[in-house]
């Protein structure tokens, strides 16, 4: 992804990995592989590899970040899984050792310049990198940013820390932030100020938020694993067997696409392939996306 310039704001993705991730019929439990292969036209090369290159039944996804910068502030948006972190769940995701913080100061930023630390929702391959490992115990990455939790999203998972996606990440990723005094538990319209605001987008998990960007009369919506796929795109219907609500997840998918379809907002959803940034057009009686 190239850099996005939004007005007199930046955005870059810092990517901590990519590969062969959403196997569909356990992630879209009693979907239709055909359907996939029916938006193939819009989905392909970008989201959906040639026939000849992937693995059947399955789906890519990137894992990464977005560093936002304002006049006034550098704001990372969701930290992914972090380095030396037991994940049981997913073999790939164990006990990772990435450049990821290389890569944010490869683009000029410090993690002592990063502001706000902003997550759309707490499961641990959105929170992994809000710690770090130092003399064996795990401390803040980034010292002097305010972490913004959603209260309702913090409260569910402080009496479920063992739920599903989570995964010991409460623990190593949620509660030193907390135990440290800089996080920030915010209702789900909390603004920083009127350039990044939050909006609540519960169902995948209760207290999911997209955060919204506007600048100099242009916007971006970044909406977390309220979308985790393109398809989902074409089928807000489609909700993951990772949604805690998958009623409540469709209606906050057709509520984005119907905010922001045939405008000039852009899609920043947190498991894109590259290039991640695309726009939602009406696609027949669906909707697509357009790069």
């Amino acid at each position: 992804m190239k850099t996005l310039k939004i007005g007199d704001v930046t955005v870059d993705r810092v990517q901590e990995w990519a590969g062969n991730l959403f196997d569909v019929a356990s992630f879209w439990p009693g979907r239709s592989w055909d359907a996939i292969e029916g938006e193939r036209g819009w989905l392909e090369p970008h989201f959906l590899l040639p026939t000849d290159k992937m693995k059947k039944g399955v789906l890519q996804a990137s894992l990464h970040s977005f560093l936002i910068r304002t006049p006034k502030h550098n704001i990372l948006v969701d930290t992914c899984v972090g380095n030396h972190k037991q994940r049981n769940s997913l073999p790939a995701w164990n006990m990772m050792n990435s450049d990821y913080l290389a890569k944010i100061a490869a683009l000029g930023a410090k993690p002592e310049e990063i502001h706000y630390v902003m997550c759309t929702h707490l499961h641990f391959d959105h929170v992994g990198w809000n710690t770090k490992l130092e003399n064996g115990r795990w401390v803040p990455t980034f010292p002097n940013a305010r972490y913004i939790f959603a209260k309702t999203e913090y409260e569910h998972w402080l009496s479920d820390k063992d739920g599903h996606a989570m995964d010991g990440s409460f623990e190593d990723s949620v509660l030193p932030v907390v135990e440290a005094g800089r996080a920030d538990l915010v209702k789900s319209d909390f603004a920083i100020d009127d350039t990044i605001w939050l909006e609540p987008t519960p169902g995948h998990t209760p207290g999911s938020v997209c955060i919204n960007l506007s600048s100099g009369g242009g916007s971006a919506i970044f909406t977390g694993d309220a979308i985790h796929h393109p398809i989902q795109i074409a089928y807000p219907e489609w909700s993951t067997a990772f949604c805690s609500d998958a009623a409540g997840s469709e209606a906050s998918r057709r509520k984005i696409i119907n905010k922001i379809c045939d405008t000039g907002t852009y899609l920043m959803a947190a498991h894109f392939m590259d290039p991640t940034i695309a726009r939602v057009v009406r696609n027949k009686d669906r909707w697509k996306l357009k790069i």
